[in-house]
């Protein structure tokens, strides 16, 4: 059922490669609007619920994020910076959905299509995770069945880097859990591209590309991954930057 999920995406303005990435604008959007816009057009969105929710921390440094996203009349929720897991799990406690799907808040061009064939993988296999791979690096999300979340942050021995890193645990524990990695479809498969901003060249390329697909915030992504494939120059733009390792 749609009343089941929820989607929570994590954000803040602290990042030690693009501080504030968060509120950059792209076109009109700032990255932050942009993401809300696109989760917004997918089949598992409920407008009359709203069930998207922000989860942001209570630093100060993030008090600009939550003014924002109050302007929009977004929900958010502030929780514990560093504590990542924690943050989700008091979202989750608060709002009880079945399945929680993370997203980040450094991805403008989240595809919603894929949203919901992760969503669909998930619930119809019965998954305790699911993550597509073998798409461009910022077009998706994770889905988790969100009681795991509440129990693992209720172990008080786990590592900071579990804290962190909201799905680490589960994903290193296939022993334990139920984990799903649907194929993506053909016109998505493209792990050579990245779309998330994490950099200055990773935003340079974002702005490049949103003004070359017409300025449209709800362009799907594989339009865009098309767009990369046959203009070289616009890829390299921020083809040497390397993932941090656990993103």
């Amino acid at each position: 059922m749609m009343t089941d999920i929820l989607f929570i995406i994590q954000a803040r303005m602290g990042s030690e490669r693009l501080p504030g990435k968060v509120l950059k604008p792209i076109g009109g959007y700032t990255i932050l609007d942009m993401i809300v816009k696109r989760v917004r057009q997918s089949a598992y969105y409920d407008q009359s619920r709203d069930n998207l929710i922000i989860a942001t921390s209570d630093n100060k440094t993030d008090d600009i994020l939550s003014a924002h996203c109050l302007s929009k009349h977004y929900r958010v929720h502030r929780g514990s910076e560093q504590r990542v897991l924690d943050r989700f799990a008091q979202v989750i406690e608060q709002v009880k959905p079945a399945i929680a799907v993370r997203l980040t808040g450094d991805n403008p061009f989240v595809d919603p299509s894929l949203l919901d064939l992760l969503i669909k993988s998930h619930s119809d296999q019965h998954a305790d995770y699911t993550y597509i791979g073998g798409t461009p690096l910022g077009i998706g999300g994770e889905a988790v069945n969100a009681n795991l979340l509440t129990e693992l942050s209720a172990a008080k021995t786990l590592a900071d880097k579990y804290q962190e890193h909201v799905t680490l645990l589960i994903r290193e524990s296939p022993e334990k859990y139920r984990l799903l990695f649907p194929e993506p479809p053909q016109e998505l498969r493209a792990p050579h591209l990245r779309l998330t901003v994490d950099t200055e060249e990773d935003y340079r390329l974002a702005c490049e590309l949103y003004a070359k697909a017409g300025a449209r915030p709800d362009i799907p992504a594989k339009e865009l991954i098309h767009l990369l494939n046959s203009d070289p120059e616009l890829r390299a733009i921020n083809q040497m930057i390397r993932q941090k390792e656990a993103d």
